[in-house]
């Protein structure tokens, strides 16, 4: 790819609203002062949008062309009026609308072993071992209303004692398409995304409904348990998403060390199953499941005051904070 890679974040500055900001290296430039210096220039490109990624996304291929017109721009003519050091700025989620919000469940066979010794998985029947001609994806939603920023506090809900961690790799769909083939699912992905499934064991198995099992709204979409970012990087500067390491600590001590080769379904397959039943839309999102490492594997679980690190090999790291939940 030729220009100069950069990431799309979206910030606030101490008491304003928020805007979206093309990232080089710690500088944040807001898309709406690039594009107004860029354009004073004589320059031709447009942005169809300058208000939020989500804009960004609804025409991806053409605004990431000027994008990059953009930035190639920048580095010639310096910083527009209103950039702003990273580490001055709230960090929210990149995209902060999505319509859909797709996980992966069990999608690496270290995974889908260790739920299935802690009994979260049952024991009778065949036992999957990652052999996918008799088998799909298994995919779940979870409320967009979830979403955190990278940085933000995750408030425990009262009384939960089994508050677990899943970092995983997110992607943003940037073209709409239904009954999308593996082989042509990139050409609909705008970017991807550090995220953690941040999971209530203590409610995801319904005691009450033992033949229903799973509740998924109850385990999984309680506020903030959906943190992502700091930043989305555009697919054209992630060289291959299938080689990059996925890495956990809580209060510093490593919880989990996979990598993106160890996906059972690979995010393209999970876009062909996905578009097979719904179109997949622009700012939908795909978060593509967990390695193994996590709290329900060894019973240990987060509690207030700790601190749980979710990296991405280059696409960036996030720092949440478990505290209580106030009324």
């Amino acid at each position: 790819m030729n220009g100069t890679a950069f990431k799309l974040g979206t910030f606030a500055k101490q008491g304003g609203g928020a805007f979206a900001a093309i990232v080089l290296g710690d500088t944040a430039i807001d898309v709406a002062a690039a594009q107004t210096a860029y354009r004073s220039s004589a320059r031709k490109g447009a942005l169809s949008s300058t208000g939020s990624i989500d804009g960004l996304l609804e025409n991806w291929d053409a605004n990431f062309s000027v994008l990059q017109e953009i930035v190639a721009y920048i580095e010639k003519a310096g910083m527009p009026p209103g950039a702003a050091k990273l580490a001055s700025l709230r960090v929210l989620p990149p995209v902060t609308r999505p319509g859909k919000m797709f996980y992966a469940a069990q999608n690496f066979q270290e995974h889908v072993d260790e739920m299935l010794r802690a009994g979260m998985t049952p024991a009778t029947g065949p036992k999957f071992t990652g052999e996918k001609s008799t088998t799909q994806p298994y995919l779940f939603l979870k409320a967009p209303s979830t979403l955190a920023g990278a940085y933000a506090d995750i408030a425990i809900p009262p009384g939960m004692t089994k508050i677990d961690w899943e970092a995983e790799i997110a992607l943003a769909i940037g073209k709409r398409g239904k009954r999308i083939k593996a082989e042509r699912a990139l050409d609909h992905v705008a970017g991807f995304m550090t995220t953690n499934d941040v999971s209530a064991r203590d409610l995801q198995i319904r005691a009450d409904r033992p033949g229903l099992r799973s509740d998924w709204l109850n385990g999984k979409s309680h506020d903030n348990f959906a943190p992502m970012g700091p930043f989305l990087v555009p697919r054209a500067f992630v060289p291959n998403h299938m080689s990059l390491f996925i890495r956990l600590t809580v209060n510093g001590e490593i919880k989990q060390n996979g990598n993106t080769s160890q996906f059972i379904f690979t995010p393209e397959e999970q876009i062909e199953y996905a578009s097979n039943i719904l179109s997949i839309e622009t700012g939908d999102i795909f978060s593509c499941g967990t390695c193994g490492g996590v709290g329900q594997g060894t019973n240990t679980f987060l509690k207030v005051g700790d601190v749980m690190e979710t990296e991405i090999e280059s696409l960036g790291l996030m720092r949440n904070r478990f505290v209580a939940e106030t009324a």
